[in-house]
C-alpha cells in the first residue's frame, strides 16, 4: 500500500494519548523573496554563517554563507527531505518539492539543549516495501523498508529527571491514514490503513495520521525511568484480510527533547 506526502509547513494535527500536542520545532517564512535561501536563528533571527544544508537522497550538500544565505542547485523532481545541521543548534529537517526552487525558504532553527538527545538524524523507511508502480507516488521512496517497526533505547539525564520530555519526529511522509485520505495528502480511491503508533516502554503515547514536518508528542514523566526504549509502528491496511499489508512510510531526525509541561496544558 503506497502512501502520497505532502508539505505540511509549521501545522500538524495529531492524536496523541493521554495530551495533544501540537508545536514547531523550526520556522519556515516564505517571504524575502528577493533573496537566496537563508538560514536564521529561530529566536534573534540572526542570520546563521556556515549552516551545512544536506539533500541525502540525492547526495547534495552545501552551506550558507556570512549572511546566512545559500543556494539550492539540487535537481529537486520528487518530494524529499531537507536537512539543515549546525553547532549549538537542534538539527532541522523539512519535506520539500521542486517549488522550493520558485520560492526561496528562510529556515530558523532552534539553539539546542544539553537535555537534547537525538535518536536518529537519517532517513528510517518502515513498512513491508509491497506498494506497485501504479500507485501514487510511489516513486517518491528510495529506501528499503528495515521491518514495520524502529526501536531505539535512550537514557533520560540524571540533571532533568524532573522535568518534561517529549519525542520529536523531524519529518514524517507516506502515512495513508484515513485522515492523511481526508485531507487530500494522497489519491488512493477506497482504502487506508491505521495511524502509526509511537510507543515509550510498552505505553502508547500518540499516534501518527498526517504527513508533515515538526511533530511533537509528549512523553508522560510517569512512564519514564533512567533507561527508556522508544518504539515507533507503521500501521496496517485495514482493508486487507488475506495477509498484513504494513503501511510505507519514511520518517526522519527523531530525537528527545525536554520540554516545559506547562506549554501542553493549553494546548
Amino acid at each position: 500500500m503506497k502512501k502520497v506526502l505532502t508539505i505540511v509547513f509549521l501545522c500538524i494535527i495529531l492524536n496523541v494519548l493521554p495530551l495533544k500536542a501540537e508545536v514547531i520545532s523550526g520556522q519556515i517564512n516564505h517571504d524575502d523573496i528577493n533573496y537566496s535561501n537563508k538560514v536564521v536563528d529561530s529566536k534573534t533571527q540572526q542570520a546563521l554563517s556556515n549552516a551545512k544544508i544536506t539533500i541525502p537522497e540525492l547526495h547534495y550538500t552545501t552551506y550558507s554563507d556570512k549572511n546566512g544565505q545559500f543556494q539550492l542547485n539540487a535537481d529537486v523532481t520528487d518530494k524529499t527531505v531537507l536537512f539543515v545541521e549546525k553547532e549549538g543548534y537542534k538539527v532541522f529537517s523539512l519535506t520539500i518539492d521542486n517549488s522550493v526552487l520558485n520560492s526561496p525558504l528562510k529556515l530558523g532553527i532552534e539553539q539546542s539543549s544539553p537535555f537534547d538527545m537525538q535518536i536518529s538524524q537519517g532517513v528510517i523507511h518502515l513498512g513491508d516495501n509491497m506498494f506497485s508502480d501504479t500507485s501514487a507516488n510511489s516513486g517518491e521512496f528510495r529506501l528499503s523498508a528495515n521491518g514495520h517497526f524502529f526501536s531505539k533505547r535512550f537514557k533520560r539525564p540524571k540533571s532533568a529527571q524532573n522535568q518534561d520530555v517529549v519525542i520529536r519526529i523531524g519529518t514524517v511522509i507516506g502515512l495513508d491514514t484515513k485522515k492523511a485520505k481526508e485531507r487530500g495528502q494522497n489519491r488512493i480511491a477506497r482504502v487506508y490503513s491505521s495511524p502509526a503508533e509511537v510507543i515509550v516502554n510498552g505505553h502508547k503515547i500518540g499516534t501518527l495520521e498526517l504527513n508533515g514536518d515538526n511533530i511533537e508528542i509528549f512523553v508522560p514523566r510517569s512512564i519514564l525511568t533512567d533507561d527508556n526504549e522508544l518504539v515507533i509502528k507503521t500501521g496496517r491496511n485495514l482493508f486487507q484480510k488475506n495477509y498484513t499489508d504494513y503501511d510505507d512510510i519514511e520518517l526522519a531526525n527523531i530525537r528527545v527533547e525536554v520540554k516545559d509541561k506547562s506549554y501542553y496544558a493549553g494546548n
